[in-house]
């Protein structure tokens, strides 16, 4: 068992969860603020250099055609030795994956014979646990072998004792793969452990049709087959377990011939079109849920797309692969992570052999998007026996249901490098159960949002509710004890996508969730993405219970500015970490994150030490996240309803970022209605959320008036430049008396030039 067990912990080392500590600490003011300041600024690994003037620019990532040939040259140094056929134990059939690269597109005699050695010394690691820990645990190693005789049969290198070798091994997976632990049966769902079991049955009955149990092998691959193909989706909302399931199941498509998994529409769309629409303009692969660190997946994202581009002569695919490629060729992979690196250059390995040249990239849709995908159900053991009860288990409890939900929200300034980007969590029934999260923001090609990985549940970017009374209804009950954490398979929030508009100005988007987090409470979350400029972010929470409570949005960070001000953070990420391993480096943009200010309202600071108590944001942590909060605290009641007002604003690096908060005003801040001036130079920048249509005249400091019943709008001020507006779902809009737009019926009415 020990093998296995290690090859366990190797596999889904991405799927250790990074907590944040749930204390509290007031954010400093006055001069001891200012001590703090000079103290960060003086700290080891303060770097004076990010506030070097730059072209922006320079910080994107280099764009280059890629051809099969890049993907193999990208793994050629790792295909070096594979001539002699190294022993890499149950690892085979993956390190060998960059010499079979090479070998399909060159054709070597030589590295032939070493792929097939090292095979031979895989299929004798799998005899030797079959015969000591009485199975095999390798959730790739029949797929992967596959490939690797596939290739070597093109080139008339399998002599006949390698076929019996080959379809042996294939036999002894099929018998011995196991779940979790020895002969603990064959299971069902949509997961990585039972499609690999399936694909092992698939496999050997394709390629032993002559074995009198193949037809029974085949039924059961069939019923695991479709315990994701009759939803067309595999229910894992996070970027580390749901490649591993989808690998296995593409490679068995791949190597079985199964064109309807490219063929079919929404197959298509629950897939490759949700792995496209998430990639950032500069290529870079979001992490959320359980994952392996920023761009942690993008190997898999890039053998996915490919092989959809191969079968589907769709382009866009190839435009998406190779923009995740040009970021991992300019920034490395998962460099300094030896695991999930390897995992990933054997991804581009596999992309090297599937990659059609003939299919001519092709842009995709530069317009923000709402994704979707199947509910997830959690059963219970008793459960999940009852449905499947010939099966050794259903893998990880869960199982998905016809029902179509919201999943992200992608808003998107273009396709350019360097355009604005950002996603939110939708999803409220699978890890991390986060709805209305900011899991990913960038601009000109730097992060500003990462999730820690998590397998459960996470309170990141989303605004968060603390019961301090213990007198709080949590999931229902009013007795609930201990901690209020959401636990795996509770089906009790449901969210939803009430307005989603998309122009190419700005993206307006409002997500509703009920029983939010637990409690008896209704959040709705409402945006307003003004392209390639800022976010305004409203929060709305209607409660439906009576206790003392502590609420407000969360921001988590790598690094805080200093001086910081009573509602405002300057904050960055200077380095992407997995782990203890740090990744790359984050190109240097700073993000404003302004709160309207409110009495009673203040910034809590979690920063966790060694002790799990809290400290001020020093230098030289790069890898902590800190947890920051703009909190009101104080008792709810039924109706009692609570409104927190955001702006998130990318900028270049700033020692002092006080004159950029300074250029902030609020201009409406009650239930029901935001409104904000950004001022950039001579720029005024008004945006305006006003969800129930009503008819509001606001002034900015320069004495400008806007009056409009849109549910969203944004005008840049003087018009006189020609500068450019929008109004949503409005019948008009008016500056300083002058109608910019005046309809019967509401509508979206939009005009001049969008800033640069």
């Amino acid at each position: 068992m020990r093998h296995a067990f290690r090859h366990i912990l190797l596999l889904f080392a991405a799927s250790w969860a990074v907590g944040l500590p749930t204390h509290r600490a007031t954010a400093q003011s006055g001069t001891a603020g200012q001590e703090a300041g000079r103290a960060a600024a003086a700290a080891p690994g303060a770097d004076e250099s990010r506030y070097v003037q730059r072209d922006p620019r320079s910080l994107t990532v280099p764009r280059r055609p890629v051809l099969r040939k890049d993907y193999v040259d990208f793994v050629r140094p790792l295909a070096k030795g594979f001539e002699a056929g190294p022993d890499r134990g149950p690892y085979g059939p993956r390190h060998v994956l960059p010499a079979l690269a090479v070998y399909a597109l060159e054709g070597d005699a030589k590295l032939g014979e070493g792929i097939k050695k090292t095979l031979r010394h895989f299929g004798d690691w799998v005899e030797k646990s079959v015969r000591e820990e009485q199975g095999v645990f390798s959730l790739e190693g029949a797929t992967l072998s596959c490939f690797a005789f596939r290739e070597l049969r093109r080139r008339g290198e399998m002599a006949a004792d390698d076929e019996t070798w080959a379809r042996q091994l294939l036999l002894m997976l099929r018998a011995n793969q196991y779940a979790w632990r020895p002969k603990d049966g064959l299971w069902r769902g949509p997961h990585h452990r039972s499609q690999a079991q399936g694909s092992d049955h698939a496999l050997a009955a394709a390629f032993c049709p002559e074995e009198h149990d193949a037809l029974r092998w085949l039924g059961y691959a069939d019923k695991v087959w479709s315990d994701w193909w009759s939803f067309r989706d595999v229910g894992i909302n996070d970027t580390g377990y749901f490649y591993s399931s989808l690998g296995i199941i593409l490679r068995t498509a791949e190597l079985l011939d199964r064109q309807e998994v490219f063929a079919d529409p929404k197959a298509r769309e629950f897939l490759f079109d949700r792995i496209l629409a998430e990639i950032t303009p500069d290529g870079a692969a979001v992490p959320y849920g359980s994952h392996g660190g920023y761009d942690g997946h993008a190997g898999a994202a890039i053998f996915a797309l490919e092989l959809a581009a191969r079968h589907t002569r769709d382009g866009r695919y190839r435009w998406g692969a190779e923009r995740l490629m040009n970021f991992g060729q300019a920034r490395g992979f998962s460099n300094n992570h030896h695991h999930v690196q390897a995992m990933s250059m054997e991804a581009v390995a596999l992309a090297g052999l599937v990659c059609d040249d003939s299919v001519p990239p092709v842009a995709p849709g530069a317009g923000s998007r709402l994704l979707e995908r199947r509910e997830v159900e959690r059963l219970t053991d008793q459960r999940a026996r009852e449905l499947f009860p010939e099966a050794g288990g259903v893998d990880c409890n869960m199982i998905m249901t016809p029902r179509v939900m919201p999943h992200k929200l992608v808003f998107r300034a273009g396709w350019d490098p360097g355009d604005m980007y950002m996603l939110m969590e939708c999803f409220p029934r699978h890890d991390p159960l986060n709805p209305t999260a900011v899991v990913g923001l960038e601009r000109w090609s730097s992060a500003f949002a990462e999730m820690a990985s998590e397998k459960f549940v996470s309170r990141e970017n989303a605004v968060r509710i603390d019961d301090l009374s213990g007198a709080a209804v949590y999931l229902g009950r009013k007795d609930f004890k201990g901690e209020k954490r959401l636990p795996t398979g509770w089906d009790g929030m449901v969210a939803s996508v009430e307005a989603f508009h998309d122009h190419p100005l700005a993206t307006h988007a409002v997500i509703r969730v009920t029983n939010y987090m637990g409690y008896r409470a209704t959040h709705t979350r409402e945006v307003l993405f003004v392209k390639n400029r800022f976010v305004l972010v409203r929060d709305d929470t209607t409660f439906d219970d009576r206790f003392r409570g502590r609420v407000g949005p969360v921001w988590n960070t790598q690094h805080i500015g200093q001086p910081r001000g009573e509602n405002w953070l300057n904050t960055w990420f200077s380095a992407h970490w997995f782990q203890q391993a740090r990744l790359y480096d984050n190109p240097p943009w700073d993000l404003l994150v302004y709160h309207s200010p409110q009495a009673g309202r203040k910034f809590e600071i979690l920063a966790p030490d060694a002790k799990g108590t809290l400290a001020e944001p020093k230098g030289g942590a790069a890898a902590t996240l800190y947890s920051t909060r703009y909190a009101w605290e104080g008792d709810v009641e039924p109706g009692a309803r609570l409104q927190f007002v955001q702006v998130l604003l990318p900028h270049a690096p700033m020692k002092d970022a006080a004159p950029l908060a300074d250029g902030i005003a609020v201009l409406a801040d009650e239930p029901g209605l935001a409104a904000v001036a950004v001022r950039s130079g001579d720029c005024t920048e008004v945006a305006i959320l006003n969800p129930e249509g009503r008819s509001v005249d606001l002034k900015t400091k320069a004495g400008r008036q806007v009056r409009t019943d849109a549910r969203a709008a944004y005008v840049a001020l003087p018009l006189e430049k020609g500068r450019p507006f929008a109004a949503f779902d409005g019948k008009f809009l008016e500056v300083d008396g002058r109608s910019l737009c005046e309809t019967a019926e509401p509508r979206t009415s939009s005009g001049g030039t969008r800033l640069p």
